[in-house]
């Protein structure tokens, strides 16, 4: 669905010489044909002698992505961009390799860029719903995705993406409504996959369960189906079942935050610290500065006697997220750890303070 634009170098967009001339057309031609080898070659040769042609730069990035090249496409794409800033195309290609790395933040940026300019760009428009989604930012799916759905309400795609955003927003009627949509054009993994995540919401867990195991039973491959699943199944006491579940998210989508998190998670309570780490690290790049796989980390840095470097982490997390219950815990194991008990006393009244707190908001509890 996502691929990337090939630009077609006009013989009146730069003055060349024949045989340069004729190494870019025929690394296009290569390209085209699928030889994407031979027109990198090409088209890097002919980058020796004219470094400034962004047209090229950004055909020789969509070779270098189509050959799973993504990082030095990244570099070809920015190069060309800095080049000519309006190229068409490259703002989207750029953001399309972003988003096969994992950047999803970075892709969220170019594609807002896309769409500003092209509201009416499906492709951008989509993805960078699907971006928002995945960064946990439903606010912004929904400002991006209404209008769209609004112009076409045929397109599934839409109506999925906006009801998964509006359901864990909170709208539930608005979400249900574009749930029964998609159920009017059948059964589909999809439909299951918005009623499970409905029933999450409203605390019905075992009945959450029941549709993602219908989405999974419907379309095994459709994204966040197993991550959801993983998660009622933890809620409702099958851990080691929800540890598969959440692999097998990774194995569709390897970096899904979710999954990521979890399992990193569980790695940590397992003490294998230098697995989990490698799982933290990929949510980070999904969603870089997050204060949950933050604190993951520093706990664990805590765990593996780290005492210091863990102060400084959780540190930095409860000056950002003062209400972090858990943080102001092992914020105090530090800081007793380190012989500093005025210090470790404050973080405990920090703590006592902030669980009565939660325990008054909790129903049947009366404030005193």
């Amino acid at each position: 669905m996502w691929k990337s634009i090939l630009l077609v170098l006009s013989l009146g967009a730069i003055v060349l010489a024949q045989t340069p001339q004729a190494l870019v057309d025929d690394a296009i031609q290569k390209q085209k044909a699928g030889d994407l080898e031979g027109a990198v070659a090409e088209y890097q040769e002919f980058l020796k002698v004219h470094p400034e042609a962004a047209v090229v730069r950004s055909n020789l990035g969509a070779a270098l992505a189509g050959l799973g090249r993504l990082q030095e496409a990244v570099t070809e794409y920015q190069a060309a961009l800095k080049e000519s800033p309006s190229l068409p195309g490259v703002s989207l290609n750029l953001a399309l390799a972003y988003y096969k790395m994992g950047r999803i933040a970075d892709a969220a940026r170019e594609l807002a860029k896309v769409h500003n300019k092209e509201p009416a760009n499906e492709q951008a428009t989509l993805l960078l719903g699907d971006c928002y989604l995945r960064m946990g930012q439903n606010k912004e799916v929904i400002r991006v995705l209404r209008p769209a759905e609004r112009d076409h309400p045929e397109v599934l795609a839409i109506a999925y993406l906006l009801g998964t955003a509006l359901i864990r927003d909170h709208q539930l009627a608005e979400g249900q409504d574009l749930v029964d949509r998609i159920l009017r054009n059948g059964d589909s993994a999809e439909a299951h996959l918005m009623l499970g995540s409905a029933k999450l919401e409203a605390a019905d867990f075992s009945g959450a369960r029941d549709e993602f195991a219908k989405a999974i039973a419907l379309n095994a491959n459709l994204p966040e189906a197993h991550v959801l699943y993983a998660r009622a199944l933890q809620v409702t006491g099958d851990p080691d079942e929800a540890l598969k579940e959440f692999k097998a998210e990774l194995a569709i989508d390897p970096y899904d935050y979710a999954s990521n998190l979890q399992i990193g998670a569980m790695l940590r309570q397992d003490q294998n610290y230098e697995d989990a780490r490698a799982y933290f690290m990929r949510a980070l790049e999904t969603r870089p500065g997050d204060i949950a796989v933050r604190y993951q980390i520093a706990a664990m840095t805590l765990s593996e006697g780290k005492t210091d470097e863990a102060r400084l982490q959780l540190e930095s997390i409860v000056k950002e997220a003062p209400q972090f219950t858990e943080a102001h815990v092992s914020l105090s194991m530090a800081y007793f750890r380190l012989k500093r008990p005025t210090d470790g006393n404050r973080e405990r009244e920090i703590v006592q303070k902030l669980t009565a707190e939660a325990q008054a908001k909790q129903p049947g509890v009366k404030a005193r």
